[in-house]
């Protein structure tokens, strides 16, 4: 044994301690870890039975008659077994690949059509998770987090003074958002596991994704030219800024990324091709339709516009009207107006300054998208002078998953029991806006608002008549079409020259003119009339009287009962009273339909004197 092997001998000995030490040591553990993931996965879970119970206990009670709509057209594609049934006019969407196509499947088994429209927006629920899901958790790139966070903020339920606000109606009720926020969702997850491809990767999977891709961006465009606007445009706009950034602001290097030439020009070539194909499939089933437009002829200043944008994107979370601050619902309307101002300003701006500094090159592009996705829908909003929410829903969807991206990146740099905190912190916090919904609304769980009037109706052997718009699919519906009500023109065209209530005067959106066949409805027919409220009528004087003019109210009828036509009258209607309805039973629809169409063209040859008085 030489004699420099002893030293070798003690040297071992002393490093097995320091190792042996240094496993004793406790180890800093950073991020959520399996065990926290697994909790927010299970609050997750429960926020989503919560969703389900919102969806079954309060969906009667918002129904109205643009959710009616899908069950409607969903019945008569079964009956004719076309995808567009003869007669059908939409506005301005084609419901190309739509929600009623969950409805059919479920139709064939369960025959209340209110109880199958709440299974079609549980399943709704359950593919975007899925969706969200896949955006988040690509092989290379798992982000469990992020995920979870995102589907948290989406679950939840906001709320105003009366009724439950646009998110919650479109995300909740209607659903009409759901397949959109789908939409978003999973181009997004495509393009996360374009960003991550490498010359590893097989050819045969890069042209999957790139296919799949091609799919998600064309069915959208079939239904409305507005997914350019939402989804298409703003994408490619997104991948090359992201590309251009990635390679140093060299251009020469950019057009040799294919990867980027291909999913930009992979995007051209679909948005030309879809508005190809839904020119034609207007040409050929929206020609009975008068489908309705963003238009710039509204616009009324700048500041007022924005204005505007801010009190709507502020209803999006939840604006309590005239809520008492020292109260929970004041409570609850300033926590969300924070939620708001953080999440729709703040975290994108912050996100933006500290571009360079995000490692995850995915989280770069979202942050990316984000801001070109907001400012194109929130600059065409202001521009165009909008005023409902729902167009800024998109911008929701956007803010919540950076949010997610960015608060999943703060976990996973904080202790383990920081980063578990931090994310209960989020589940409070919705957790506390499904309590205060559930509270808030709970006179109105399991109410069906037409209940009394449908029961009437049938008493009395009422099941074909005409309503205003809001009052007439959604007894359809309720009803489960033992009761035919059919929406008539109910509001003034220019200033009164549009006589009220005519059953020939029909709307051109969400219903099927062959309805209005008075041949196939002889007998008895009705006209259902809304009566304002006394509260209606002191609403609108004030309205009236802050603002100078009558206001724009879908949710009542505009015409008392005294105003309908006095030449319906003559016809010697029997008069019933229901609640808050008032129900003209007229013994002969031909008979009142004939009546109808001589006051629609009596009034069709006044507006064209008045219009062109040089025609004789």
């Amino acid at each position: 044994m030489s004699m420099g092997s002893v030293p070798n001998k003690a040297e071992d000995k002393v490093t097995k301690k320091k190792k042996t030490a240094a496993l004793k040591e406790p180890v800093e553990r950073t991020g959520l870890g399996k065990s926290g993931e697994g909790l927010l996965f299970a609050c997750m879970i429960g926020l989503f039975i919560s969703v389900c119970g919102i969806i079954f206990m309060f969906t009667k009670a918002f129904f109205h008659s643009d959710s009616a709509f899908y069950v409607q057209l969903a019945v008569e594609q079964m009956k004719s077994g076309k995808l567009f049934p003869d007669g059908m006019c939409y506005s301005t969407v084609l419901f190309v690949r739509s929600p009623n196509l969950i409805l059919i499947p479920i139709l064939t088994v369960i025959k209340d059509w209110m109880l199958a429209r709440e299974l079609m927006v549980i399943v709704m629920w359950v593919i975007l998770i899925l969706a969200v899901l896949y955006c988040f958790l690509p092989a290379k790139d798992r982000n469990m987090a992020a995920a979870v966070i995102a589907c948290i903020l989406l679950m939840n339920p906001y709320q105003t003074a009366d009724v439950a606000n646009e998110t919650t109606d479109m995300l909740f009720f209607q659903g009409a958002y759901l397949t959109i926020f789908f939409d978003i969702v999973l181009a997004l997850g495509i393009m996360h596991r374009v960003i991550l491809l490498d010359k590893k990767d097989k050819p045969a999977y890069k042209a999957a994704l790139m296919a799949l891709l091609a799919v998600v961006l064309f069915l959208p465009l079939l239904g409305s030219v507005r997914q350019d606007m939402i989804l298409t445009l703003p994408l490619a706009a997104a991948i090359l800024i992201f590309y251009f950034l990635e390679n140093d602001q060299r251009v020469s290097r950019v057009l040799r990324c294919r990867r980027c030439l291909v999913s930009v020009a992979l995007i051209g070539i679909v948005v030309v091709a879809g508005f190809v194909c839904y020119h034609r499939l207007a040409m050929l089933y929206w020609r009975d339709s008068k489908g309705m437009y963003l238009t710039m002829d509204k616009y009324s200043g700048l500041w007022y516009s924005i204005g505007q944008f801010v009190n709507n994107i502020t209803m999006i979370y939840g604006n309590v009207e005239g809520a008492v601050f020292l109260s929970f619902p004041g409570l609850s309307k300033f926590v969300n107006y924070f939620v708001a101002l953080v999440v729709i300003f703040v975290i994108p701006t912050a996100a933006l300054i500290r571009y360079n500094k995000h490692e995850n090159a995915f989280t770069r592009f979202l942050i990316l998208y984000t801001w070109v996705s907001n400012l194109a829908v929130i600059g065409v909003f202001v521009a165009c002078n909008q005023w409902a929410p729902r167009y800024l829903l998109s911008v929701y969807l956007d803010d919540c998953l950076l949010f997610a991206v960015l608060f999943s990146e703060y976990m996973k740099k904080r202790e383990r029991l920081t980063a578990v905190l931090a994310g209960l912190v989020i589940v409070m916090y919705c957790v506390f806006c499904h309590v205060y919904f559930w509270g808030h609304y709970r006179d109105k769980i399991g109410v069906n608002p037409s209940e009394e009037l449908i029961s009437f109706l049938e008493e009395n052997d009422l099941h074909y008549g005409y309503a205003s718009f809001w009052n007439a699919s959604v007894n359809t519906v309720l009803s489960n079409g033992e009761v035919q009500v059919l929406p008539l023109w109910d509001y003034d065209a220019n200033k009164g020259v549009r006589p009220p209530y005519n059953p020939s005067d029909y709307r051109y959106w969400l219903n099927n003119r062959n309805w209005y066949d008075p041949a196939s409805h002889p007998g008895k027919s009705f006209v259902l009339l809304k009566n304002n409220s006394l509260t209606d009528e002191e609403s609108r004087k004030e309205w009236i009287e802050e603002y100078g003019e009558n206001p724009e109210n879908p949710w009542i009828d505009k015409t008392p009962p005294e105003d309908v036509c006095k030449e319906f009258y003559s016809l010697n209607p029997q008069v019933l009273h229901c609640g808050d309805y008032t129900i003209l039973v007229f013994e002969d629809n031909e008979e009142m339909r004939a009546l109808g169409n001589t006051l629609l063209d009596a009034e069709k040859q006044q507006e064209q004197q008045k219009l062109h008085p040089e025609i004789q």
